[in-house]
């Protein structure tokens, strides 16, 4: 009975182990397969069998076969591979992509069911749905403009709605400035030029322009001028060493023609006070001369840099006419004011806001935060910095995904909002989600429920965009198994054919 036994350990080792061969060959065959999980085969043995028993040692025992214990799956990560799609995602650390079923991929007559995968070659169908290959959707968060959650469902990520979606435009509100003045400039006093004259580009020492937008989305070019002043002391207020006027210059064409001469002042001091009016700036543009900037020998800003401004721009084609507007222009916080150093400031500045029915100047909290861009060095003057925060309607042009998940629309305009929070699962036993092919998981009792939550949060791992995920199968590795079974399959096969002689000899004692 030995000599059978002896033949089926053999057998049983060439079935399990042309099970092992299927699954290298499995590993090999998916080695270029996005996001693919390679296994393992674990073996033991079976059936063992006691022949004799003894006092004095341990019973004598013989082995019977081999069997298949397990097959493993290595879910470390892949490498990763760069493409030129947005909507290539890969997840660097744990988690996997939760997509739901909406064909009823798996065929079990359950629609919506939701599945897991690491696969992230997702393109839009013809509803705009993120989908994988199968057409499963990919799962996720809607939100609002300002980032959050619309709401806590969990939502087809759907980016077709999203084609036609218009922003609205914003009238420019802030007006951010840093620039270099050169201390050598030298201070007008030509008589021919002396008078500041916004048409004449001798009486002002450095100009920038910048676009601001209207209510309705329409630009506008204004330019700030400056030009350095002699010292007086004389003056009220008195004019220092280093001190320059500022002026807001508009072409006439670009003002509402009510205003085009009227409302023009100037606010020659930071601190509450008596507004002037000024005249007209002449034929061709309007000029507002809002302030002064003074700074002290080291080229620091010394009086607050930040002055409000109210315009009326004209009708647009449609002959709409803009609502006024208040812009404030901020060229930085004053030296003495409380921040992390000279140059970096975080602070509540003071706004000064014209009101012309009492010509007064009146304080309201702004909170402004920052660099402090406005200094005086020598050399050519230059426009560091020059921002505003107004914008034109925009439609949606293009997408990122950021490394949380979110997934960011990018509008014509400039302007970007965020629209979707990508999902990732994780769970308690991974190792124990079942396969289902098409690169598809599904949840077994083993594994634990789904943990939905955005990336980098918990054990989550981040997202990368234009990034695949690469198979996770070691060549080398796998050849080593290859030829390891190889040889045991040939040992065993030996081990069948010697028992088969042995029963051959058996058979012929009786002849």
């Amino acid at each position: 009975m030995s000599i059978m036994q002896a033949m089926q350990a053999g057998s049983s080792a060439l079935s399990h182990f042309g099970d092992a061969m299927t699954v290298v060959g499995n590993n090999l065959a998916n080695a270029n397969t996005t996001a693919f999980k390679g296994s393992r085969t674990t073996f033991e043995d079976v059936l063992i069998q006691t022949v004799g028993t003894s006092g004095t040692r341990a019973s004598t025992q013989i082995g019977t076969g081999v069997t298949l214990s397990s097959v493993d799956q290595d879910l470390n990560q892949g490498s990763f591979n760069s493409t030129v799609n947005v909507t290539d995602l890969a997840i660097d650390g744990k988690g996997f992509f939760q997509v739901r079923d909406k064909e009823n991929f798996k065929g079990n007559g359950a629609d919506d069911d939701m599945y897991y995968t690491r696969a992230g070659n997702f393109k839009q169908d013809k509803n705009g749905d993120l989908v994988i290959s199968g057409g499963l959707i990919l799962q996720g968060n809607a939100l609002k403009s300002d980032g959050s959650l619309e709401s806590a469902k969990v939502v087809d990520v759907n980016l077709g709605q999203l084609k036609y979606q218009q922003i609205d435009p914003q009238a420019t509100g802030l007006v951010d400035i840093g620039i270099l003045l050169s201390s050598e400039d030298p201070v007008i006093t030509d008589p021919l030029h002396d008078t500041y004259d916004a048409n004449d580009s001798s009486s002002y020492n450095f100009v920038t322009t910048i676009r601001v937008y209207d209510n309705f989305g329409t630009g506008h070019n204004i330019q700030l001028q400056f030009k350095k002043l002699a010292p007086d002391t004389a003056a009220n207020p008195p004019i220092g060493n280093n001190t320059w006027e500022w002026h807001v210059v508009v072409p006439t064409d670009e003002l509402d023609p009510e205003h085009q001469g009227t409302g023009l002042f100037t606010a020659v001091d930071q601190t509450p006070g008596n507004v002037q009016t000024a005249p007209t700036a002449g034929d061709g543009a309007a000029g507002y001369t809002v302030g002064r900037l003074e700074f002290d020998g080291s080229g620091r800003l010394v009086t607050e840099g930040s002055t409000p401004i109210e315009f009326n721009f004209k009708a647009n084609a449609t002959g709409n006419k803009p609502d006024a507007q208040e812009v404030l222009f901020n060229f930085g916080d004053a030296i003495g004011a409380l921040g992390d150093s000279t140059n970096d400031f975080h602070k509540t500045a003071t706004q000064l806001a014209y009101d012309a029915s009492k010509a007064s100047v009146a304080e309201e909290a702004l909170t402004n935060t920052g660099r402090d861009g406005s200094v005086q060095v020598a050399g050519n003057s230059t426009t560091l910095k020059l921002t505003q925060d107004g914008f034109p309607p925009g439609s949606l042009d293009s997408l990122s995904v950021n490394q949380d998940g979110k997934v960011i629309g990018v509008y014509t305009n400039g302007q970007s909002r965020p629209l979707y929070q990508v999902l990732l699962v994780d769970f308690d036993n991974e190792a124990a989600l079942e396969q289902v092919g098409a690169n598809l998981f599904s949840e077994t009792f083993q594994s634990g429920v789904p943990r939905a939550g955005a990336p980098q949060t918990g054990r989550r791992g981040s997202v990368l965009s234009f990034t695949l995920e690469q198979s996770n199968v070691d060549m080398s590795a796998e050849f080593v198994r290859m030829i390891t079974m190889q040889r045991g399959f040939q040992a065993n096969s030996r081990i069948v054919t010697v028992t088969d002689g042995m029963l051959e000899e058996l058979i012929s004692l009786k002849r």
